[in-house]
């Protein structure tokens, strides 16, 4: 009896979840009316408090397609009393559900919207502006909204300061654009030249008030520019309180490239709105005043970044470190562009950033090549790479750079395709003197022959369970894992082992996991690997802004499946250093570093040593066959050591066909060169070659032996037909 009463208990449950779900959709389905939205809102947080997922997604999903405008929602929560206290409440709790994470996530945008839409609406900060002028809880009010309003009331306030005829209201904007800091340096900095002599004065002491750096290029730009005494000696104020070192000689040009090289850094503090989709560069001209343009937050610091390089350029056309600047912002512009995007500040009639860099030359392009090792930027590093391979030879390879070498670093930079990329334009380059780490080059040029097209994984978690399933999706995803590890430490023979890690994926949470993180962008051999870390969805919430700060780490929830790993290593991988290294690139490497070595073999370098790259070059011959194989022995034709003659020798005792006489013509061509390192026992079968039956083999084996220019007693036996 009590099993039936238990049934029927969970079938009138069940049937109560489903009227009152149609109840829901019914709700939604009606006219959206201001009480019908309350109560949708109302029973989101009631089911959500009350443990009631279901219920709570039902209304949930049922108040984002009434398509309530962000204003409108805000209003809703704001002008209902304890209603904003009780929607966060609820918006926490309803994380901890993954059937309302993504609703509760949405709803909560909506009110963020709903926010900043009604903070930065025009007729808003116009009313907010006039509430200045109010008694002293007007003033409260109107200040924090249009503090809370941040730049996009700049120009309105402006706007008073520049034809307002009310002293008391124009003091109170005054004091509200100093109190805005940060958030008004870089509006106020681009109307500074533009706007009458007096108006530049107060500019000059709402930047002094602000307290931050990023204002000095344009006030020392107003202080040497100015006709003003007045403006000038407001600029000197401003400057001696920003920076007591900056003065009235002080370069121009190098102030804007230092503020340039800070954008590229994407710090907050240049970062206005950091967690929203848009930050805002601006611009100002007599006739509009100062305005704005929208720019997607990806590529707003390289926006920036140019600007301010372009800036130093027009006062210095001299100035390499404007340029190489320059050319790292374009390039990180092209890497992180959304598809589809159409940058406002750089259209397409603009070049491709490979362009500009290539045209640059060598000089400037090896800075942003030392830029991006110092900042592990994979992409840029290649990029600059590239750009040197089209560019450079070695008449010009150090030209301008004193003693810095960045080309060669990049030969102990942990991402192997930086380290490819760098030996073959080293071993294009062909230098004639000789440099520190020269000898690296050909090894490298060999082993791209062998280890490009492979790809290596770590995998780093708690349980045994959970290293198999990992390390079953990588290997499904093509990668070679290393032996499965708790944490770095054990990992370390794999490291070892491997010519380079592509990608950890990291299974630990807490703050473990963060020490992971850490202990990999320590390590000289892992600094520039990208991570996958999973960990539970609370620690993401948690560490976001510790997470967000390492570019090449990307946080993913645990218990995702094996596809899902897999899609968020590539695009991991991807991010970090470019599209995964398939078979078609993993040719490309091998005949380009095949062809560098050739032509080293063939020529005379009085730099590279083509003898350093015999141990990879033998393993490559005895890993590969066809057309490579032929080409990697026809380089070791050219290295004069006993080993190689011997192992082309055995390559062509294995082969048959075409092949075998080709190996055959090259083991010869080795004698010729070097004389007769052959074993005994393969100078007896080229003999019996000699008299093979086929004619072409036959004669192939008989050249071969007369280069090996045997002794008489080796000979006469062939001639005598015995």
């Amino acid at each position: 009896m009590g099993f039936v009463s238990n049934v029927s208990g969970q079938r009138i449950g069940r049937l109560i979840l489903v009227v009152c779900a149609s109840l829901v959709l019914a709700l939604s389905a009606r006219g959206q009316d201001a009480s019908t939205i309350n109560q949708l809102l109302e029973d989101f947080i009631f089911y959500t408090n009350t443990a009631n997922p279901e219920l709570a997604a039902a209304n949930g999903n049922a108040l984002l397609e009434a398509g309530v405008a962000p204003k409108d929602f805000v209003g809703l929560i704001e002008d209902t009393p304890a209603m904003a206290d009780r929607f966060e409440k609820a918006y926490r709790k309803a994380l901890r559900y993954p059937e309302l994470e993504g609703i509760a996530g949405a709803l909560f945008t909506l009110y963020e919207d709903g926010h900043r839409a009604r903070a930065r609406d025009p007729q808003e900060i116009a009313d907010n502006i006039a509430l200045l002028n109010g008694n002293s809880r007007a003033r409260v009010i109107g200040r924090s909204r249009l503090l809370e309003a941040s730049e996009y009331a700049v120009p309105q306030l402006l706007g008073v300061i520049m034809t307002g005829d009310d002293p008391v209201l124009r003091s109170e904007v005054q004091l509200v654009l100093a109190d805005m800091g940060r958030d008004a340096v870089s509006p106020i900095s681009a109307a500074l030249m533009g706007v009458p002599p007096e108006t530049q004065e107060t500019l000059c002491f709402v930047l002094k008030k602000s307290g931050y750096r990023h204002a000095l290029p344009y006030l020392q730009e107003l202080r040497q520019h100015t006709n003003s005494a007045q403006v000038r000696q407001a600029a000197d104020r401003a400057i001696r309180w920003l920076d007591g070192s900056v003065t009235e000689s002080t370069p121009l040009a190098p102030l804007f490239v230092d503020l340039a090289d800070q954008y590229l850094t994407e710090t907050r503090s240049l970062t206005t709105f950091a967690d929203e989709t848009h930050q805002l560069i601006w611009d100002y001209s007599p006739g509009l005043g100062l305005h704005p343009t929208a720019i997607y937050t990806e590529v707003y610091h390289e926006a920036m970044a140019m600007r301010l390089a372009e800036d130093a350029l027009l006062y210095d056309e001299g100035d390499a470190g404007a340029v190489s600047t320059w050319l790292l912002a374009n390039f990180k512009r092209h890497n992180e562009t959304p598809e589809d995007y159409d940058n406002p500040v750089y259209g397409p009639e603009r070049r491709d950033a490979m362009y500009y860099a290539v045209v640059a030359g060598s000089a400037p392009v090896q800075h942003v090549l030392a830029r991006a090792l110092a900042d592990r930027n994979t992409r840029v590093a290649r990029q600059s790479i590239e750009a040197l391979t089209q560019s450079t030879g070695g008449a010009g390879l150090w030209q301008g750079l004193a003693n810095e070498r960045p080309l060669v670093r990049a030969l102990a930079y942990p991402d192997r395709r930086v380290r490819y990329e760098a030996s073959l334009a080293l071993g294009q380059a062909n230098p004639t003197v000789t440099f520190e780490g020269a000898d690296r080059v050909v090894p490298t040029l060999a082993s791209i022959i062998r280890d490009a097209g492979k790809k290596y994984a770590l995998v780093l978690a708690r349980s045994i369970e959970r290293q198999q399933e990992l390390r079953a999706a990588l290997e499904d995803a093509g990668y070679t894992v290393g032996a499965p590890a708790k944490n770095l430490n054990e990992a370390q023979e794999s490291i070892v082992d491997f010519p380079g890690v592509d990608v950890i994926v990291s299974d630990i949470d807490g703050e473990a996991g963060l020490d992971v993180i850490d202990s990999v962008r320590r390590s000289r051999r892992l600094e520039a690997t990208p991570i996958v870390a999973l960990m539970p969805f609370e620690d993401i919430n948690r560490y976001a802004v510790r997470l967000a700060s390492d570019a090449l780490t990307s946080p993913g929830r645990d218990g995702i499946s094996s596809s899902e790993l897999q899609a968020a290593v590539e695009q991991a991988v991807t991010r970090a250093s470019g599209a995964p290294v398939d078979e078609e690139a993993a040719r490309n490497y091998a005949d380009r570093a095949l062809q560098v070595l050739h032509d080293l073999a063939a020529g005379v370098s009085g730099v590279y040593v083509i003898n350093d790259a015999a141990p990879a070059l033998l393993s490559a011959l005895s890993e590969n066959n066809g057309a490579v194989m032929l080409r990697v022995a026809g380089i070791l034709s050219r290295i004069g050591e006993k080993r190689t003659q011997v192992a082309l020798m055995d390559a062509a005792l294995r082969a048959d066909g075409y092949e075998q006489i080709a190996l055959l013509k090259m083991t010869g061509e080795s004698a010729k060169r070097y004389g007769n390192l052959l074993d005994e026992r393969q100078v007896r079968q080229a003999v019996e070659l000699s008299g093979a039956m086929d004619e072409e083999l036959a004669t192939t084996a008989a050249a071969l032996v007369g280069a090996l220019n045997l002794s008489n007693n080796q000979i006469v036996p062939l001639i005598l037909g015995e």
